[in-house]
């Protein structure tokens, strides 16, 4: 993967993040009715399926690269990845949760609090069990940490079909998805759109589009995406599922209720990622140095920590500080500081992955030679 489209792949993720965050942000109990639009156009939800396609992608490419290695070290890599910020995430925000309540507690009469700690989302969510069928076990006001429970199960899918024998890759493909349950498949097809972005670059396909046609992928998907929300076609869209399916099936679904428009978002991403890495592919060849290269990998760098901790503190913060939603100062800071906190919180988490892949590398690599049949080893 060259150094430009990597740097484009950092800042689409950063982007990701900051829909989430202001999204959440936007909220009524946060900031009034000041912002609402942003809530009206679910840039929250749109940031997570770009999550989801850049997932794939990274996924489909890492496993690629180092197919040899084989499934445990996989498992070590994606395991770390997650466990770096979710595991530390969960406690830390349960700290806040039990604190901000007992000061403001109206903050915290929100959908899916339920108060306390409850150590079924704690389980749950330490082994991303969290969104298996039709349950959704939210970890205090951490709204955010439903979708690891989806893509801790894209990785496991995408492992048993990579790496497992043929005879066997569909039997465990199918067995995987039978527990996941269909909240998770109905987002899968964004996942998926990642792996076919890197199996397109990587066939080389992409060399033979025209300059054109690569300003066209990548430039028409955006254009349309902002006519669709223009038109508030994503509402429109949920509005028509709902008489299909039924209030109460949309209601299981949770967050998998907008799997349609998350489906056409899905493919505009994609395309307009596959059009941006045509153009880029001139540029790869040069050395010179990229204006804001090392503050984009900082930012995205942290923006896992960002994306996990971020509504637990922006509602700490409401519940702690004074005066009301409008006032512009308290809006900043409900703002400002679960940026601050998250970044902070990054560099003792996500930027110390490094440590906890290694522990995790060493012991699936120590229990592979345990299991290795003696004849084998001679």
């Amino acid at each position: 993967m060259g150094r430009w489209f990597s740097l484009y792949l950092d800042g689409l993720r950063l982007l990701g993040a900051l829909m989430v965050l202001f999204a959440h942000w936007a909220f009524p109990r946060f900031t009034g009715s000041d912002h609402m639009w942003m809530r009206h156009h679910d840039l929250g939800g749109d940031g997570v399926v770009i999550f989801f396609v850049l997932s794939g992608l990274l996924i489909a490419y890492t496993a690629e690269k180092r197919r040899d290695e084989g499934i445990s070290l996989f498992a070590a890599d994606r395991l770390s990845r997650l466990w770096s910020v979710a595991l530390p995430a969960l406690v830390f925000c349960y700290a806040l949760d039990v604190i901000g309540h007992a000061i403001g507690p109206d903050i915290y009469a929100i959908f899916g609090y339920q108060g306390g700690i409850s150590w079924q989302s704690l389980v749950t969510g330490a082994t991303f069990t969290n969104e298996l069928w039709f349950v959704s076990a939210q970890p205090g006001s951490n709204g955010p940490y439903w979708s690891l429970g989806y893509a801790a199960w894209y990785y496991a899918i995408f492992a048993a079909f990579f790496f497992a024998p043929k005879a066997w890759r569909w039997g465990w493909v199918a067995l995987l998805a039978l527990i996941a349950g269909p909240k998770i498949w109905l987002l899968a097809p964004s996942w998926l759109f990642g792996v076919w972005i890197w199996r397109a670059i990587a066939s080389g396909r992409l060399e033979s589009l025209s300059k054109l046609t690569a300003w066209t992928m990548a430039v028409a998907p955006v254009a349309l995406y902002f006519m669709l929300h223009a038109q508030s076609f994503h509402w429109q869209l949920h509005a028509q599922t709902e008489m299909l399916l039924g209030a109460d099936v949309m209601g299981m679904l949770r967050h998998s209720d907008t799997f349609a428009w998350s489906f056409i978002l899905g493919i505009l991403t994609s395309l307009h990622i596959l059009g941006v890495a045509a153009l880029l592919q001139s540029r790869e060849v040069s050395d010179s140095p990229i204006a804001g290269e090392t503050s984009i990998r900082w930012l995205a760098g942290g923006s896992f920590a960002l994306y996990l901790v971020h509504f637990p503190v922006m509602h700490f913060m409401a519940a702690i500080l004074p005066g009301g939603v409008e006032a512009v100062w308290r809006q900043a800071a409900v703002l400002i500081a679960p940026c601050v906190i998250a970044y902070l919180f990054a560099e003792i988490t996500e930027r110390r992955r490094p440590a906890l892949r290694k522990w995790l590398r060493d012991y699936a690599q120590k229990e592979n030679r345990r299991h290795v049949p003696v004849t084998a080893a001679q």
